[in-house]
């Protein structure tokens, strides 16, 4: 081999070792300017069941116990109108009275009459007993009796219909009538509405009403008037037919009638307790299908996701079921990462 094809043979080596050397130096480089890829960071807080009282909540406003339009029994002129409009009455006392005419004299002359056929009815019986009367006059006088007894009966009914009585305490809230007013038989003399106690009425959805039972306790709040106990007294069977909703009464004393009908507030019942856990409602994210479900890590790091049903709210957040006993939600970046993916995590500074 001469000298030429030597430094031939160099040059070409020298020029493949340089360009080799070039080709890792860029190797070297590329990887260099790839970014540094890290796991996800998130934050995350400790969760624990706890004992939750579950509370049921519904508009509500405030109705009469009662509510009597009171009518005249007679025709006859207004003598006097005792009952005040506004005023507070009690059980039996006279709302309206009418003027008694001859009605008086028509039931001494009933009475009178009675006394009579009693009289014709005995002596009958005993002439009978001796054989000097017949079955038809005894038949005779035993309806002459009973007609007796019944004109006194209606005579004592007209005497009695000249007072109009409450037949409950409670308020006279309309009195459309005056002394000297003329009232026929049907006619109404007042309206009367008991207030002690008092309805509270709600409308409850179909899912709810299951909840409830005649006799559970119940409070009663208002905006301006104090709170106060309630019972479940009626529960509609039938629901109302634009609101799918049913009626339910509660019975609420007012013994100092501060309540007043018409006076909306809020009808709530607390129920059996239950084990759930108490997260902010920020934590809350929809599946794929639509339902509420929660974003947790377990002890690998790993992202996990928990479907939950909210049953109940509160200040700090909702009450949820459906997680275990203990798990770490994610608190910040649950929306920045899917299930299965493997993240960093760090203990948010907001305990719950």
């Amino acid at each position: 081999m001469n000298t030429n094809v030597k430094i031939a043979l160099i040059i070409i080596l020298a020029t493949l070792v340089w360009l080799g050397s070039g080709l890792f130096a860029n190797e070297d480089a590329s990887n260099l300017n790839q970014p540094n890829l890290s796991d996800t960071k998130v934050s995350v807080n400790h969760f624990a069941l706890q004992d939750f009282v579950p509370l049921l909540a519904f508009n509500s406003h405030t109705q009469p116990n009662r509510v009597v339009n009171l009518k005249a029994q007679i025709a006859g002129t207004v003598e006097s109108v005792p009952g005040q409009r506004g005023a507070l009455v009690e059980k039996n006392q006279n709302i309206c009275v009418i003027e008694a005419e001859e009605r008086p004299q028509r039931l001494r002359q009933a009475k009178a009459k009675l006394e009579q056929a009693q009289i014709a009815y005995s002596g009958a019986q005993q002439l009978q007993t001796a054989g000097y009367q017949s079955d038809f006059a005894i038949a005779q006088a035993k309806a002459n009796l009973e007609v007796a007894k019944l004109e006194l009966t209606l005579s004592q009914n007209e005497v009695d219909s000249l007072n109009v009585k409450a037949p409950f305490s409670g308020i006279v809230e309309e009195r459309p009538v005056e002394v000297g007013d003329f009232l026929t038989s049907g006619q109404p003399c007042a309206k009367l509405v008991e207030l002690s106690p008092i309805k509270v009425v709600a409308e409850v959805s179909e899912s709810d009403v299951v909840n409830l039972q005649i006799g559970d306790k119940a409070s009663a709040l208002f905006d301006d008037y104090a709170s106060k106990s309630a019972v479940i007294s009626y529960i509609a069977h039938q629901a109302n037919p634009v609101t799918r909703s049913y009626r339910v009464e509660a019975v609420v004393e007012n013994t100092d009638l501060q309540l007043r009908s018409g006076v909306s507030g809020q009808l709530q019942l607390r129920m059996d307790s239950l084990k759930a856990h108490l997260i902010p409602a920020s934590l809350i994210l929809l599946d794929a299908e639509g339902q509420t479900m929660v974003r947790a890590v377990n002890q690998e790091n790993l992202v996990t996701q928990h479907r939950v049903i909210v049953v109940g709210e509160a200040e700090k957040g909702l009450w949820v079921s459906g997680l275990p006993a203990m798990i770490d939600l994610i608190t910040v970046g649950q929306n920045y990462v899917t299930q299965g993916e493997r993240v960093e995590t760090f203990l948010s500074k907001n305990t719950p």
